[in-house]
């Protein structure tokens, strides 16, 4: 299945194929890039956060203009890191979900598995209990927000400081892929994202176990 890369420059879309028909949307959330000339790819403005001005392109999605991004990808993942370590102590592996513009603001989606959490949420009308902790960094701000509707609330949990990071993060891009499968389709038949399963789609795909859920009984924290 195809993906497509965060940054995009100005020739970037005519090199790297969608991973579905639609934006993909949580909450009122929108799909998200960080493009250097967005003006030139998008066919729309609007307003954003604070006044600035993004577009959105032909299939629905936010473009960010670079120009505005005050926190770069290495250093939203510091950020991301700094939160787990001061809400939970100890997490396992860091992933990187997606950019998303949500709850009016440009966000960095990240998860981590935290040992012993059983953490409700719900995205749009799906409610679910997780033991991944979910971590929304601003790319105009470097706020953490708090869990909530999308994984997100909009409430500032962790303001930023540029203090507590190292100066060469800042300005650094790490080369992430947004909204990543688990799912590997053959070349040429890659299945419709319409939220129902087809056999005759997936045939032949490659695929990855996931693990869904919690093996807490009890819930542990809210969202």
């Amino acid at each position: 299945m195809k993906t497509r890369a965060l940054f995009l420059p100005l020739i970037a879309l005519f090199l790297v194929g969608p991973l579905g028909p639609k934006p993909v949307e949580a909450c009122g959330g929108v799909t998200a890039f960080i493009a250097d000339d967005a003006k030139a790819l998008g066919v729309r403005p609007a307003t954003g956060p604070g006044g600035i001005t993004f577009y959105y392109d032909k299939d629905g999605n936010a473009l960010l203009p670079t120009s505005v991004v005050k926190v770069e990808s290495a250093l939203a993942e510091a950020v991301a890191k700094r939160y787990l370590e001061k809400r939970h102590g100890r997490y396992g592996h860091l992933e990187f979900e997606g950019f998303s513009y949500d709850h009016g603001d440009f966000v960095y989606m990240y998860h981590a598995e935290v040992e012993n959490l059983a953490y409700s949420v719900h995205i749009g009308p799906v409610s679910y209990a997780t033991d991944h902790a979910h971590v929304h960094v601003s790319a105009l701000t470097g706020d953490v927000y708090g869990p909530g509707c999308g994984i997100g609330s909009g409430i500032v949990e962790m303001p930023f400081d540029p203090r507590a990071y190292s100066k060469e993060l800042f300005g650094k891009r790490l080369p992430y892929v947004q909204f990543d499968s688990h799912f590997i389709a053959k070349e040429g038949s890659a299945p419709t994202i319409d939220g129902k399963i087809d056999p005759e789609e997936w045939r032949g795909a490659g695929h990855d176990v996931i693990g869904v859920g919690t093996r807490q009984k009890q819930l542990t924290a809210y969202g």
